[in-house]
């Protein structure tokens, strides 16, 4: 790829990106704002930003009750970040117009089932959606 075209589509997750206080992610649960979008379940709050942090910062979780091996709940963590990866730009450029606001957000797997990568991304896409909006 060019330098160019590279600078131009920074599609990465990078540490700073990641939601890794497990405090902030009960806060997360204690708000009780979430939106449903099957098999995804993304809980998130706006805050103010603070100097260093990053403007959007996520979590992902598979529940262990639900699937048993953690081959399988890192095989979804894993197609789950990759579609946020993919789809983080549009979601940033939206986030950037609200003046010194941050969104933290964290995505459950709720499913029953291990779905394709094609029906994660497209649920992710879905919940991103209320966001951009």
């Amino acid at each position: 790829m060019p330098p160019a075209a590279d600078n131009k589509l920074k599609r990465s997750f990078q540490k700073r990106d990641r939601l890794k206080s497990s405090v902030e992610i009960e806060d997360l649960y204690r708000e009780n704002q979430f939106i449903v979008s099957y098999p995804l379940k993304c809980y998130y709050s706006f805050s103010d930003r603070k100097e260093k942090s990053s403007i959007l910062q996520v979590a992902f979780a598979v529940p262990k009750k639900k699937f048993k091996h953690a081959i399988d709940r890192n095989t979804l963590k894993r197609r789950m970040r990759e579609s946020y990866r993919l789809n983080y730009q549009t979601m940033f450029e939206s986030i950037i117009n609200q003046n010194e606001k941050q969104l933290k957000f964290f995505i459950i797997y709720i499913g029953n089932e291990i779905l394709n990568y094609a029906c994660i991304d497209k649920a992710l896409k879905e919940a991103l959606f209320f966001f951009i909006n």
